[in-house]
């Protein structure tokens, strides 16, 4: 098995440089590959891409330094390839589930990634059943969350044999006409998908219901132990397996497995051994430089005491007409717009918009790292992908216009006031800013966060005016 011995050589060629520069090209040559044969056959026989195999052993390495050393975390964030105390600190509290100043005051937490030794067992076959769905797109993250969940419900879509257009999935969503936040609470998450579900994929199962979709929504409820209470593990494998077989992928969250990557939505494609293992797809963070945001396909085994709620597909009818189910959106949007009550804690619409604004403008940072002014401008930067998505409905809503003649007026210019509001999402790249170099001097800056308050008012504004031609078009309707 020539190429066993191969792999097993590029894995001996890492570790010796896991605290040195490594390009997937050089290990490539190492095994006498190419580099996309390598990947590939790399993929296959560990289950997982050279790049997360590289993170896995940094991050271990890291962590066993952290707590054996008084190496300064910035130190051992250079040794182990990462720019930046923040990027290190996130991808290793995502590895270990705690920070690396709690790993130090508690080091049993901390979880440690082996090297791999690779042999080959094989035995008889026709005896377990592996299925996937094929040609199944990648489910790309390029760090936007808005986007990343555009891309998850596409190619979900897709996997069942509808192609939706993009556009038509932010509107129907509800992803590029709304907004999240919370007063005063500077933390990742509500850009995503589900942030202000009251139910686990409520807006996947109102979408699916959109285009005609029945679909079945398990929320599993485990105990202390992580037992399913109202259902059980070979129920959960059924689901999935039928579902595959049926040609259908599921859409899932994986957040209560202590080793789970997928801290965001995924789907699983297939499954190996009758659904002992599945095959997942999910976008990731690579957080160094070899990766840095990617979309990653993975067998994941023990993967039923992971599972926290599922979306399985069962069938499809004929939809709502177009007319009738945009103006059961537009009264979604507009009531949330002008929701005053908040949902799981949290203000949508324009309260939203306040409250993220006053926290931009007046929130204290005397006392805050440049480690931590460089978290919440991240976070900042969360609100920004989500008035950045206006963008993607806008297709959708000049296509409305040419088909339905008494709304074009207000279409037209719900259009030109989202364009001009989505402006702002890129706004804080226009007057200087990096995502490379954080600039925390800057976004600590007083005057500076003054000026993007009131930039932010503008667009603001500009939301205003584009509910407002919606609730034009409710009445005229």
């Amino acid at each position: 098995m020539y190429w066993i011995k191969e792999m097993q050589s590029a894995i001996g060629f890492i570790e010796g440089r896991l605290t040195q520069e490594l390009y997937l090209e050089d290990i490539a040559r190492s095994a006498n590959s190419s580099n996309a044969n390598f990947q590939r056959i790399f993929s296959i026989v560990t289950g997982m891409t050279a790049g997360d195999y590289i993170r896995s052993r940094r991050l271990s390495l890291a962590g066993q330094e952290l707590v054996e050393s008084d190496v300064k975390v910035l130190d051992i964030a250079l040794k182990y390839g990462y720019e930046t105390a923040e990027s290190f600190t996130k991808a290793f509290t995502r590895f270990h589930g705690v920070t690396p100043s709690v790993a130090r005051q508690q080091p049993s937490t901390l979880q440690y990634f082996h090297s791999l030794s690779i042999n080959i067992d094989i035995r008889g076959g026709f005896n377990m059943r592996r299925k996937i769905i094929p040609n199944f797109p990648n489910v790309d993250y390029n760090g936007n969350e808005v986007d990343y969940d555009l891309n998850l419900l596409a190619a979900t879509f897709a996997g069942a044999g509808e192609a939706i257009d993009r556009a038509e999935l932010a509107v129907y969503s509800g992803m590029a006409n709304r907004f999240v936040w919370k007063p005063n609470d500077w933390r990742h998450g509500y850009e995503v998908l589900d942030s202000i579900d009251q139910t686990p994929f409520e807006t996947m199962i109102r979408l699916l219901k959109t285009f005609g979709w029945d679909a079945k929504y398990v929320n599993v409820l485990r105990d202390s132990d992580g037992k399913p209470l109202n259902t059980d593990s070979e129920q959960i494998r059924r689901d999935f397996v039928d579902s595959i077989d049926n040609g259908y992928p599921i859409l899932h969250h994986m957040g209560n497995h202590k080793n789970s990557k997928f801290h965001r939505p995924c789907v699983t494609i297939g499954y190996e051994h009758d659904g002992s293992v599945i095959i997942t797809k999910s976008g990731l963070d690579g957080e160094d430089a070899y990766n840095e945001k990617f979309s990653e396909t993975i067998t994941h085994e023990n993967w039923e005491e992971a599972v926290s709620a599922y979306v399985i597909l069962k069938s499809k009818a004929v939809p709502l007409p177009e007319r009738e189910r945009f103006l059961e959106l537009l009264k979604l949007i507009v009531s949330r717009a002008r929701m005053t009550d908040k949902i799981n804690g949290m203000h949508v619409g324009f309260a939203a918009w306040e409250a993220y604004l006053h926290d931009i403008e007046f929130s204290d940072f005397s006392h805050v790292s440049p480690e931590e002014v460089g978290a919440r401008m991240g976070i900042y930067c969360d609100g920004l992908c989500q008035i950045w998505g206006r963008n993607a409905v806008l297709p959708y809503y000049r296509s409305l216009a040419k088909h339905y003649p008494e709304w074009r007026k207000e279409l037209k210019a719900a259009v030109a006031a989202l364009e001009s509001c989505a402006k702002y999402g890129g706004y804080l790249w226009e007057i200087g800013f990096s995502m490379d170099d954080f600039k925390t001097d800057k976004f600590a800056d007083l005057a500076m966060r003054k000026k993007l308050a009131d930039e932010g008012r503008r667009a603001m504004q500009k939301d205003m005016e584009a509910i407002e031609q919606f609730e034009r078009i409710l009445s005229l309707s």
